[in-house]
């Protein structure tokens, strides 16, 4: 859950372009790096990453695993240690610890957020969109499902609405988030989608 309001807030932070339905979040990704350029969290690290994204127009896989491993020392450092899942796509999931009886959320999100800037606030952000959002669309729900349709996790026959509605809305009583969708929601491939999406939906949260 941590993790998911991070993200949240940070691909929010892209902005929108072209209308007021924000149907794409940049013209192009070099445009979506140069706002994050002009972050005033950045540092040495993560500065040189998008530094030479800039130059080259994408991340490198290796600069998104550094910041992951950077970012998963500090993590173990401070007392909250994460789990990496990482995906097909190139892409990592990353699960905390439960809140200790004494621990506070908003605590240890403070020390998520510490241990997010220099290392992957910005880049696996934008490391996402690049392996996952090509086209640069503003519906997190398109995304995902587009992706899902690419692996043939989805057909025509569970619309795009039907979708959004089953991931977003409440069911029946009793009944999950997995009995409303006609795929395997915790399998690789179909996590692989939704993490590319910022969407976080592991077992504890079904």
């Amino acid at each position: 859950m941590i993790a998911s309001a991070l993200f949240a807030v940070a691909a929010c932070s892209t902005g929108g372009y072209d209308n007021l339905e924000r149907k794409y979040i940049a013209k192009n990704f070099r445009e979506l790096i140069e706002r994050d350029l002009e972050s005033p969290f950045l540092q040495e690290f993560d500065r040189s990453v998008l530094e030479r994204a800039k130059e080259t127009g994408r991340i490198e896989q290796s600069d998104y695993d550094e910041a992951h491993s950077r970012f998963e020392q500090c993590m173990r450092t401070s007392g909250e240690p994460v789990t990496l899942k990482k995906f097909g796509n190139g892409l990592y999931r990353v699960d905390t610890t439960p809140l200790s009886p004494d621990e506070s959320l908003e605590a240890a999100g403070n020390v998520y957020i510490e241990c997010a800037k220099g290392t992957i606030f910005h880049i696996a952000n934008l490391y996402g969109i690049q392996q996952a959002n090509p086209k640069l669309l503003a519906n997190p729900d398109q995304i995902a499902y587009e992706c899902l349709e690419a692996k043939g996790l989805v057909t025509p026959d569970f619309s795009l609405e039907e979708f959004t509605k089953a991931m977003t809305e409440p069911g029946s009583p009793g009944q999950s988030t997995q009995d409303r969708v006609p795929f395997d929601l915790y399998e690789d491939e179909a996590q692989a989608c939704l993490v590319g999406a910022n969407m976080n939906y592991g077992k504890a949260s079904s």
